[in-house]
This record gives C-alpha cells, structure tokens and sequence, in this order.
C-alpha cells in the first residue's frame, strides 16, 4: 500500500527519532556500565592499605628495674667474686635519631672463695664468703632503627663506663687469715659494652634483654706476691671479665 508522501516523510522522521533515542540510551547505559566497572575495580584499590612494618616512639625517656644473672672470672687465684644475681635499676633518654644515654646502678649478689696463701700445700681454698659488688654506668646507646621500631622490635648497642664498688664488710673466715692475705674488693673502674633488644608493648610499657660484657679490676693482696711462698710475676692488680643477661620491664614518658 502506497502512502502519500507526506505521510512516508513523517514515517521516516519517527524512525529516525526513535533511532536517535535509542543510540542515546545505549549511551547512558553504557557509560553507566563502565562507570559500575570503574567503580568495582578502583574500591578495593582504594580501600586496600599495606601496614607499614615500622611505628614511631613518641616518647623519649624511660625508666627500667631489670633483674639477672652474672658470671665473673675470679683471677689468677681464684679469690676475686664469681658473679651471682643481679638487680638493679636504669634510666636512659633518646637524644637525636639512632643516639641515646643511659645510667644503671645495680647490685651483683654471689660468692667468692677464700684463699689462704700460706698454705704450701693442697688446695688453697678454705671456704667460701658471700659478696656483693655495687655497680653504676653511664652509657651512649645506639638504636638501629631510630625512633621507629620494626614489628614492635628495637635492636640496640651500648657502651659505657662507670665503677664498680665492694660492699658488705669481711666474712668471718676471712679472720683466720693474716691482714696482707685478706682479699678486699675495693672501689674498680668498671667498663661495660653490651647489646639488647627492646620489644615496645605500648606507648608507655616495654620490655628489653641485654647481653652484657663487663671489665673491673681486682687487687692482689700482699701475701699473694711473696716469692718465698713460690709465687713469681704477680700483678698487683689483675682486670677480670664478666658475661651478664638481664631482663627489664620499663615505663615510658
């Protein structure tokens, strides 16, 4: 059926119309589609965060008690302290990035033996006396990470010097010996280098273990040094080591 022609050009107008309408829709559909598919792949993107390994320490100063134990070398004789528990106590300051001070005063608690010289024979040793070695130190600590800690982990070195002191008085069988045979600790210089590693529980508690080595000085007494008695090249002061683990719980501020 043929229609006027002014109704064929109507006909192709609509068409052309509803073409028009449709390409648009697939338009906004399409961009709507892309727009969802944008979205689904940049929200995990953006939401997903890699936790750093590293926290910074606000803080800078702190304040310990450590608690543990101690092994001596007791010199050439055998008279000097053979080390024991320890106790103590210890402040320290951060000063600028890996660089840190810090003082320990402490007590080593343990034993010596008591040696007779004049014996000229079987074992010198006649028993044996508790001693009790006063400590203090003052040292510069390095933190390997600075003022960050690694999983919560802080690697540190020190080194320091300071004295070391006898307390406690003679035994009682340290009377039986002559005055020049009679071992006293005294007052030493007292060198210390040492590693740790600190382990930050919050912004305010820590806890931290050292491995210590340690150097004093132990005087010989003078009935030591009596040739007549068979003893040749003694020092009259002789440096010993000492090996130290300890335990700490510190609060932080």
């Amino acid at each position: 059926m043929n229609l006027p022609g002014g109704w064929e050009s109507v006909n192709r107008n609509a068409t052309g119309e509803e073409h028009r309408r449709s390409m648009a829709v697939r338009k906004i559909l399409l961009g709507l589609v892309a727009a969802c598919l944008c979205a689904a792949v940049d929200s995990p993107a953006s939401a997903q965060s890699i936790p750093s390994p590293y926290r910074f320490v606000d803080t800078r100063q702190e304040i310990a008690l450590f608690v543990g134990t101690s092994s001596v070398s007791t010199g050439r004789f055998g008279f000097g302290p053979g080390g024991g528990m320890s106790a103590g106590a210890r402040w320290g300051i951060d000063l600028s990035g890996p660089l840190g001070f810090e003082v320990a005063t402490g007590v080593i608690s343990g034993t010596r033996d008591i040696i007779n010289p004049a014996k000229v024979v079987g074992d010198l040793k006649i028993g044996e006396a508790d001693q009790r070695v006063a400590t203090a130190d003052a040292r510069l600590r390095l933190t390997l990470t600075g003022d960050r800690t690694w999983h919560g982990f802080q690697p540190i070195f020190f080194t320091g010097g300071g004295i070391a002191l006898g307390i406690g008085g003679d035994a009682p069988l340290d009377e039986q010996l002559a005055s020049d045979d009679r071992f006293e600790f005294g007052t030493s210089f007292l060198g210390t280098v040492g590693t740790g590693l600190r382990y930050v529980l919050t912004d305010r508690l820590a806890v931290r273990g050292d491995a210590i080595f340690s150097l004093w000085k132990i005087g010989t007494p003078p009935g030591f040094t009596d040739a007549e008695r068979g003893f040749a090249n003694v020092e009259r002061k002789e440096w010993t080591s000492g090996r130290h683990l300890s335990l700490s719980v510190s609060y932080r501020y």
